[in-house]
């Protein structure tokens, strides 16, 4: 398997990325795929465990469509969010699609804490995420 990194979200100085713990198939027990969350900035540097399903990459994977169609139609910036995972079953990434975009890193099922990266992304970073996570998804489903 290539590529780990699930999703990557970042700017020049700071990033959120979802990384597959294992590199043979992502770690996937019982329908659950064992990944972390790294959040890397200035101020913070850290990692949280994250759980997911593969209706949870579909999701994903319909969301960074909609944000590129969004992108490529130069659309503003609506200030929507997105919970992924679903919030409430484990850590999860909300995404609000303002200016700038915001990945807050939600763990409200261990330690109650949420931190907050605000990013300037490149233009066509959708579209890009859209492709790698499309591989990853063709990965994964060849391995098992």
């Amino acid at each position: 398997m290539g590529d780990l990194d699930v999703i990557r979200f970042g700017d020049r100085t700071k990033s959120v990325t979802v990384v597959l713990d294992n590199p043979a198939g992502g770690g996937r027990h019982r329908g659950w795929h064992d990944a972390e969350i790294v959040v890397r900035s200035g101020f913070v540097d850290a990692s949280l465990p994250l759980h997911f399903t593969d209706a949870d990459l579909a999701a994903l994977a319909r969301y960074l469509d909609a944000r590129a169609a969004a992108e490529e139609g130069n659309a503003r910036p609506d200030g929507s969010s997105f919970d992924w995972p679903e919030a409430g079953r484990t850590a999860c990434l909300r995404l609000i699609a303002g200016d700038p975009y915001v990945v807050e890193v939600r763990d409200p099922v261990q330690s109650g804490v949420t931190v907050v990266v605000p990013l300037l992304p490149r233009d066509g970073w959708a579209e890009r995420a859209a492709t790698r996570l499309g591989r990853l998804r063709a990965e994964l489903t060849e391995g098992h």
